[in-house]
Formats: C-alpha cells, sequence, structure tokens
C-alpha cells in the first residue's frame, strides 16, 4: 500500500503567483483605505482641523496673508490630522490582536508581510486628502485681496508627508508591541518633541522634528530673505517614511533580502545626510543679502503712485500698497486740501532681527535717510512687512503706521525716523484720532491696544526701544471722540485744523473744539515728557 501526499494550498507571494499576490494585497489596502478613513479618530481630526480653520477665516486671521509664510502655516493643523492617522493605522494594524484571531490570520492566503504592505498602502488616501486639504487652505488664502508672496511647494507638501509617515510609525509600532497603548504613547512622545522644537524656533535642532515651526512674532520677509531647507526636510521626512516602512516589513517575518537590505541602509543614509544638511545654519549670502536689505531697501524695491502717494515695496508685497493706501485716505479725507503735501513717499523696510540676547538692536535711521536721497524719495515714511489685525504684534505695528502717517499730516515734519516721542495737547489728541479713524482695521487695532495698555499708550512699528506715544488726557479726548459721529467730528477738525496743528493749543482747548468734555488733569508723575 502507498502513501498518499497532499499538498498545501500556495500562498500568494509566497510559492504562489506575484500577480496573484499584488491584486490580494491592493484589495486588502483599499479595503483598510475605506475603514481609516471611517474611523472616528480620523474623523474627529479632520472636525478639529476644520473648526480651527473656520475660527480663522471667522476671526479674520486669513485676510491679509503672506503666502511664503501661509504655507508652512498649513503644517502645524495638519498635525491634528496626523495623530488621528497614527492612531487608527495603529489600532487597524493590531486588529486580529486586539480580536483574539492571530492564529486564524495566519491561515489566510495573505502572509504577514503582505498584510503590513497593505497597511502602509492603505495610508495613501489619507494622505491625498490631507493634500487636498492643504491645497484647498493655500487656495483660499491666495483668493484673498490682501494676499501678497508665493507658496513654497515644498512647505505645502510637508503635512501630507507627516500625515503618510505618521500612519507609518502607527503600523510600526504595531509591529514592534502588541499593545494598543503603543499609539497614544507614540502620540505622546511626537508631541513632546513638537514642543520642544517649538519652545526653540530659532534652533536649528527643531528641524529633526515632523515640522519645524519659527517665531510667529517676527515680522514677514521676503521669500530670497529667508532661510528655510523646507526641501531637504521634506527629503528627510522621506527617507524617514522608507525607514520605518522597511523596519516594519522586516518586523512582519519578511527575510533580510538583497533589496530590502539595501533600501534600508539608503533610507537611514538619506535621513542622516538630509538632518544634517538641516542643521547647517543661515548661509553668509543670505545674512549678506538680509543686512543689505535692512539698511539700504531701495535698489531691491519697486515703486508706484496710488493717488498723490508713491509707494516703494519689495517686489512681493508691492500689492501690500492697496491697505497702505487705504489708511492713507482714511488720514487725508479730514485733512483740508489746503494742509495736504503735494508728495508723499511710503518706504517699505525690514523689522531688524531680535539677536539672542533679547537686546532691542537701534534702528540704522541714518543709512535710511541715505538710501531715500540717494533713491531720490528723501524723507520717505517707512513701513513694515507685517499688517493686519490676525495678532497684536501686527495690529499694534499697523496701527503704529497710520500713527507715523497722521503725525506727518499734524506736524508737517519731514523725519522719516518713526520715533517722534510723546505728543501731546491738541497734536496728540488729532494724530491719534486720525490714526485709529483711518480704516476699521485700524480701529480694531486700537481697541485691542487700549484693552492691554495702562497710563497711555505707547505705538511702535519696528520693535525698536522708543516709539509713538500718548499721554492717558489725550486718549482720554480721543476715546470720547470715538463715540462721536465721524462725519461731525471730521467737519470740526477741518473747520478748525490750524488751531488744532498749532503746538500752543491745549488739550482742553482741543476738547472744547472738537465738543467733547476734557478728562480731569492727570497727575505729573503719570504725564510722559512731550517731544520737542
Amino acid at each position: 500500500m502507498s502513501a498518499t501526499t497532499t499538498e498545501a494550498p500556495a500562498r500568494p507571494g509566497g510559492d504562489g503567483t506575484d500577480s496573484a499576490a499584488r491584486s490580494a494585497t491592493r484589495s486588502l489596502a483599499r479595503t483598510e483605505a475605506v475603514r481609516l478613513l471611517r474611523h472616528p479618530a480620523v474623523l474627529v481630526a479632520f472636525a478639529l482641523y476644520a473648526a480651527q480653520w473656520a475660527y480663522s477665516a471667522y476671526a479674520g486671521h486669513d485676510r491679509y496673508p503672506v503666502l511664503q509664510d501661509e504655507d508652512r502655516y498649513t503644517q502645524p493643523p495638519l498635525l491634528l490630522i496626523a495623530a488621528g492617522t497614527l492612531l487608527a493605522a495603529n489600532l487597524a494594524a493590531l486588529r486580529p490582536h486586539r480580536h483574539g484571531t492571530d492564529a486564524m490570520f495566519d491561515l489566510l492566503v495573505l502572509p504577514p508581510r503582505r498584510r503590513t504592505c497593505a497597511h502602509l498602502l492603505s495610508l495613501l488616501p489619507l494622505a491625498a486628502l490631507s493634500a487636498a486639504v492643504a491645497g484647498a487652505r493655500t487656495g483660499y488664502a491666495v483668493m484673498q485681496d490682501g494676499a501678497v508672496g508665493s507658496p513654497s511647494g515644498a512647505e505645502l507638501a510637508t503635512g501630507p508627508f507627516v500625515v503618510l509617515l505618521s500612519g507609518a510609525i502607527g503600523v510600526l509600532a504595531a509591529r514592534l508591541v502588541r499593545s494598543v497603548a503603543a499609539g497614544p504613547l507614540m502620540v505622546a512622545g511626537l508631541g513632546i518633541v513638537m514642543v520642544a522644537g517649538a519652545l526653540q524656533p530659532r534652533s536649528d535642532w527643531r528641524w529633526w522634528g515632523l515640522v519645524a515651526v519659527e517665531d510667529e512674532n517676527r515680522a514677514p520677509l521676503p521669500s530670497s530673505l529667508m532661510h528655510r531647507p523646507a526641501g531637504w526636510h521634506l527629503l528627510y521626512l522621506a527617507a524617514l517614511l522608507a525607514l520605518v516602512a522597511a523596519v516594519a516589513l522586516l518586523r512582519s517575518g519578511r527575510r533580510v533580502t538583497t533589496g530590502l537590505g539595501a533600501v534600508t541602509g539608503l533610507a537611514l543614509a538619506l535621513a542622516v545626510v538630509a538632518g544634517c544638511v538641516q542643521l547647517r545654519g543661515v548661509p553668509d549670502e543670505v545674512s549678506r543679502a538680509r543686512a543689505a536689505a535692512e539698511r539700504a531697501p531701495s535698489s531691491q524695491q519697486v515703486c508706484g503712485m496710488r493717488g498723490p502717494v508713491d509707494y516703494c515695496a519689495f517686489p512681493e508685497f508691492a500689492d501690500r500698497s492697496q491697505q497702505w493706501a487705504q489708511v492713507a485716505e482714511g488720514i487725508r479725507r479730514w485733512v483740508p486740501k489746503g494742509a495736504r503735501e503735494k508728495r508723499y513717499v511710503v518706504r517699505q523696510h525690514l523689522v531688524p532681527d531680535l539677536p539672542a540676547g533679547g537686546l532691542v538692536p537701534p534702528l540704522p535711521l541714518e543709512s535710511w535717510a541715505a538710501d531715500d536721497r540717494a533713491a531720490g524719495t528723501p524723507d520717505a515714511l517707512p513701513v513694515g512687512t507685517d499688517w493686519g489685525t490676525h495678532s497684536d504684534v501686527a495690529g499694534d505695528r499697523m496701527l503704529a503706521f497710520a500713527a507715523s502717517l497722521a503725525h506727518r499730516s499734524v506736524t508737517r515734519e519731514s523725519s522719516p525716523a518713526p520715533e517722534h516721542g510723546v505728543v501731546c495737547r491738541s497734536r496728540g489728541v488729532l494724530t491719534l484720532w486720525l490714526a485709529v479713524r483711518s480704516t476699521a482695521d485700524t480701529r480694531a487695532a486700537y481697541d485691542s491696544l487700549a484693552g492691554r495698555s495702562f497710563g497711555g499708550i505707547m505705538l511702535n512699528s519696528f520693535d525698536a526701544d522708543t516709539g509713538l506715544g500718548f499721554n492717558r488726557r489725550e486718549q482720554g479726548v480721543v476715546d470720547a471722540l470715538l463715540r462721536r459721529d465721524a462725519a461731525d467730528i471730521g467737519a470740526r477738525v477741518q473747520r478748525s485744523w490750524a488751531e488744532l496743528t498749532a503746538p500752543s493749543t491745549t488739550t482742553d482747548r482741543a476738547a472744547a473744539l472738537l465738543g467733547v468734555p476734557a478728562p480731569p488733569p492727570a497727575p505729573r508723575e503719570d504725564e510722559g515728557v512731550c517731544a520737542v
């Protein structure tokens, strides 16, 4: 009697055909992708992202975007989706273990390595959706009337890559530790790394995290003067993704073949190289270009006239002159025709970078004046690159620019410096009222600043150690004027312009001319020293 042998069914990807294995892997990947998109952690993450975007749009934070900054602003919100993806992918890869069906899955035609590959492929639709969301948000910013600059493709691709990498980390965690606690712990660990990088926005080491944040209180820069190795960071993330995927496949029981070993080694080498390149710091040529732009920007700028005013700006910020012109016209509409200047020039300047010691550097006013004379625009009024009410800092700088314009109209002084000291008496009242009333944005900025100030206010466009100040009495008169009809006050201003702009006119007299009660006299120690 002869013995009979029965052969086990062939597994695709094992002893079966490669085409059947690939087809089965793709089918499983599609199924897992649908499950990921429906997972509560992912749905909650997208809901939080949408809520954050809606609040930003409702609050007006996106009205004046600088697109070379907006591209990186898409990255931190996508960390919410990255966290949800990591948790969902980890739970999906642990499903057989959580349900106690490991032994049953071992009998399936797909071996563990193929199932791991399917889980990794299932992340692609979610990454594509994240890219679509980031693209939609950038497109929304581009369509704003106040948008300036241009976004970077590498910066926009970083967020979706982080989502993809986070999901792969979740799959790897499931292959390393068979516990549902691994996913939340991994999210917490990556969160700690991100917070540590955010606390050191000037450190080059922050680039070794998922995203690299900047000091958001710093004014925007032209893209040619920025230094963000976004391309190298994207390569760094791609190398980490390949490394994580390769290790996950190795942990799934795949033997170390020549191809997989080469991929793992190459990914590790690329991650190390790209990570080290990111630590090089600001190149010397960029530092020299920044210094030149800070001290003598006219050679790098374009100029254009809007009404009776010439506006000179860095090319990427040229369209910002629309908002500057609105402020100028808002001030000039209350100035009598005979008192308006025939020629008026506004030149954009960079806010000097705050050094590591924290001491505010003095403004290069002599260099600015010499540059203006060489460009044929002497006595140009300076304006920064920040604009809008999306932050207190930007709003304060915007209001300070409006005050400098108003001060020029009131005093007819030709000094280009934005620092004039404390403006007292009637001139202080008129200057502050003109600045605040120029646009709705300057009014909102004033309301914000007034709520944060005590004993008067100080306006500063360039983070210098002095600024344009107003005492509490003059501010009190302006507060009373703001509660009155603007047209009525404007008519009074035009009728009494000569007396209101006289240096000797007192605050009490200004209040009487404008039809509001004067505040009680303030103690001498509460009043600042008036500028000469």
